[in-house]
């Protein structure tokens, strides 16, 4: 045992008297009767678990090499999410994870704290990889918008180098540049169909399928958050508004809507997953791909799955039955 120093004796007087009780009960010191802090330290430092109580002090008053790792990971995992945030990915469920890892520390509950970070560092991990399949996909879209755009006698040459510039960023994986390069090119390549715009129905259709296949794939998460009696009110109405747009003609504001819808339907998918675990859901080990049979398959905490064989995506969680539903308000 170690000779207690007079940062050991402080550590201890300015605890407080609960932790100070709770380490005394836990290691066998006896101090019923003791009114004041500083007689309790002394005692508490003169037992034979000195080095243990002062360890698991420091834990609960966030200070020692616990607490400084779980600061330098909070740290560490603020950057990651800024990394996948800096390629547009949509980040709002890792921050609020981290976000309560920060108030969990603040707290001194370090357990809690490390759970949320890995929760965290896991979403933000899994929204850089969406973003980055969605910035490939992307590319190829906007090549078949060229094709399509060029065949009705549209000027596409800005849009080409500036896709020519996207393409050389993926190969490199500078993903960054890549997703604005693609956005300009896919501006240009719109402004040059402005002029032949009734010869290019099939880029216009291309875009409202685009538009409508990202409203329709947030609705199963809108579904399942509805049957955990979540408010969904805000995306509801984003979604309205993206429809509304759609149904007028206006395919770029409504592209605009619907994935403004789909980044605030993102922002329920922390709160679906708490919802999950109090209910006892967790997501599959392993399947077959309803595509093309692989079971190749990664599974997502949002819900959603991928075929790494066809690059399928489906929904591994439906909603909610009436049973279910009914189970879950009761508690069994």
């Amino acid at each position: 045992m170690s000779i207690p120093s007079e940062s050991d004796f402080e550590l201890l007087r300015s605890a407080r008297w609960r932790d100070l009780r709770e380490l005394a009960d836990r290691h066998g010191v006896r101090v019923r009767g003791l009114k004041r802090k500083d007689e309790v330290a002394a005692i508490l430092l003169a037992s034979p678990a000195a080095d243990d109580i002062v360890r698991e002090m420091e834990v609960r008053a966030g200070r020692g090499a616990a607490a400084d790792w779980a600061r330098d990971r909070l740290a560490a995992t603020r950057d990651v999410i800024r990394e996948a945030a800096d390629l547009g990915a949509a980040v709002g469920a890792a921050e609020d994870a981290w976000k309560a890892a920060g108030k969990s520390l603040e707290e001194r509950d370090l357990s809690r704290a490390e759970a949320e970070l890995g929760r965290a560092s896991r979403l933000a991990t899994e929204a850089r990889e969406r973003r980055i399949r969605e910035i490939d996909e992307a590319l190829s879209a906007v090549e078949d918008h060229i094709t399509a755009a060029r065949k009705v006698g549209a000027d596409m040459a800005g849009a080409e180098d500036l896709w020519v510039r996207a393409r050389s960023a993926v190969s490199e994986r500078e993903y960054v540049a890549a997703g604005e390069l693609i956005k300009q090119a896919e501006r240009a390549a719109m402004q040059g169909q402005q002029r032949q715009i009734e010869q290019a129905i099939q880029l216009r259709e291309s875009q409202i399928e685009r538009a409508r296949s990202i409203i329709a794939s947030c609705e199963p998460l809108l579904q399942e958050a509805e049957s955990y009696d979540l408010n969904v009110a805000d995306v509801r109405t984003l979604l309205r508004q993206a429809r509304d747009v759609l149904a007028k003609g206006d395919y770029l504001a409504g592209l605009t809507f619907a994935r403004n819808a789909e980044e605030a339907a993102y922002r329920l998918a922390s709160q679906v997953e708490e919802e999950r675990a109090r209910r006892g859901i967790v997501r599959p080990a392993r399947g077959l791909c309803g595509v093309c049979g692989s079971d190749h398959l990664t599974f997502y905490e949002d819900g959603w799955g991928t075929c790494t064989d066809c690059r399928s995506e489906f929904r591994w969680r439906d909603p909610l039955g009436i049973r279910e539903r009914l189970r879950g308000l009761l508690g069994t």
